[in-house]
């Protein structure tokens, strides 16, 4: 507006508020948090790794699914390529095995064997030819395939022992075998090197692999150890020993030594120390080494007054017992003299009531306070019953049928009294029977004998007498 020109009033603008320019950091700042507020950034990252797991899932099952289809299909081929069960399988076992038994193996035998009892039986027969030749070279020396006549099959005789000379000659066959099919196994390596074709090699594989399966390396091994370690080992060892007497006592036998003065303390300690022994640890071994009275002995001496309390106190902890121990010490050593007087008046007891001098009752109850064991006191009774029983002699079966006839027992006390002699059931009822008839002809005879006596009497008494001074 120039400066001249005077403004009227109502011609000035209206006021304008001023325009704060938004700041686009904060505003991305804000809509950021609020994603975070709301979970959806959280939410949707967990979708994505669930779906992404189990998708990984239904594509390794798949996967998984046609490699064990594929692996199913290998696996046939491989199975109908080991030509099990053919003619020409077995003419391979044979052939392979007699190249390791150096024998004939009959590959008929094997078809035989086949035809008969399935894969089994000819594994069985193959499993037989390889037992029994090897049984037949190390017990007999002939290199047959053969059974042998011992129990089922074996090679020797049943129940006859082998012999040390069988031994020898089994370590020599054997290594012989090794040997030989080593030499057998080197010359199929040359010939099949020479073969045109390389896929050709692989055939010697054949007999190392049954040499390998059969582990014969190691069982020379084991032939021959007992060679080497008598021959050889136990020789050089004493050799070794008898130069350079590598031996030395143990700590028990050097303690000994030196009690019985035999090494002075130097030694003694200087020989400790070989064995790796501290100079405390040598007069600790010396202590320990010292023979000492029995638990017994001192207590005999405590009981006669030769020892006192603190004297046994420590001949116990010497020994090995604790403080605590010693008064059941005491009380178990007064126990055992006073069992041993118990026994003596069990016997006592028992002769007693053999003799009839006691009653059960009174030997019950006096054999029940001795100092004895149950069991000991249990069988001791039962001796004592048994002696009671065999000393008490039984009344004869005379004298019982006498009694009877004379009243002075009943029938049932008789019949109990035989029965106590050994008397069976049925020799009772003949035994009953036999003493009734007897008591009905006892008394018949009795009857008559009194009507006899009746009428002699009755005869007297009517005789006339003698007239008197006649």
């Amino acid at each position: 507006m120039p400066a001249n020109v005077i403004p009227q009033p109502g011609d000035q603008p209206p006021d304008i508020p001023p325009v704060t320019t938004p700041d686009v950091k904060q505003l991305a700042q804000g809509e950021d948090a609020g994603h975070q507020l709301s979970g959806m950034p959280a939410f949707w990252i967990k979708v994505f790794w669930a779906s992404l797991i189990e998708g990984c899932k239904i594509v390794l099952t798949v996967l998984a699914d046609v490699f064990d289809e594929l692996a199913a299909l290998l696996t046939g081929f491989f199975t109908a390529a080991q030509g099990q069960d053919t003619p020409g399988f077995n003419n391979l076992v044979a052939a392979v095995l007699s190249d390791t038994l150096g024998i004939e193996v009959s590959a008929e035998d094997l078809q035989n064997a086949q035809f008969e009892g399935g894969r089994v039986g000819a594994m069985n027969k193959v499993g037989a030819d390889l037992f029994n030749t090897l049984g037949n070279e190390w017990i007999s020396g002939t290199a047959s395939a053969d059974a042998g006549g011992g129990f089922a099959g074996l090679p020797g005789t049943e129940g006859q022992p082998l012999t040390p000379e069988q031994g020898v000659k089994a370590a020599q066959a054997f290594i012989g075998f090794a040997l030989s099919f080593a030499v057998r196994q080197g010359n199929v390596a040359f010939l099949s090197s020479a073969l045109p074709w390389e896929w050709l090699g692989g055939i010697r594989e054949y007999g190392e692999m049954m040499a390998k399966n059969l582990g014969l390396g190691r069982l020379v091994r084991r032939a021959l150890q007992p060679y080497i370690q008598t021959l050889i080992s136990m020789p050089l060892q004493q050799a070794l020993n008898k130069q350079y007497r590598p031996h030395i006592m143990d700590a028990k036998q050097l303690a000994s030594a030196f009690i019985r003065q035999d090494i002075d303390h130097s030694d003694y300690v200087k020989r400790l120390a070989l064995l790796g022994y501290t100079d405390a640890d040598a007069e600790i071994l010396i202590r320990d080494t010292y023979s000492r009275p029995s638990v017994k002995e001192l207590m005999l001496l405590h009981e006669t007054g030769n020892l006192g309390d603190s004297d046994l106190q420590k001949g116990l902890q010497s020994l090995g017992f604790n403080t605590s121990d010693i008064p059941a010490l005491i009380l178990s050593r007064q126990l055992e003299m006073v069992q041993s007087e118990d026994r003596d008046y069990a016997k006592i007891l028992v002769e007693q009531l053999v003799a009839g001098v006691i009653s059960e009752g009174e030997y019950q109850s006096q054999f029940s306070a001795l100092r004895i064991p149950k069991l000991e006191a249990d069988a001791v009774t039962r001796n004592a019953n048994a002696r009671r029983h065999h000393h008490i002699r039984e009344l004869s079966l005379s004298f019982l049928k006498k009694a009877y006839m004379h009243a002075s027992i009943t029938l049932d006390e008789y019949l109990a009294g035989a029965r106590d002699l050994g008397y069976e059931q049925d020799q009772l009822d003949m035994l009953e029977q036999e003493l009734l008839v007897e008591q009905k002809e006892s008394a018949a005879a009795a009857a008559k004998r009194a009507a006899k006596n009746t009428a002699k009497k009755t005869t007297t008494s009517k005789t006339p007498g003698t007239p008197l001074g006649g």
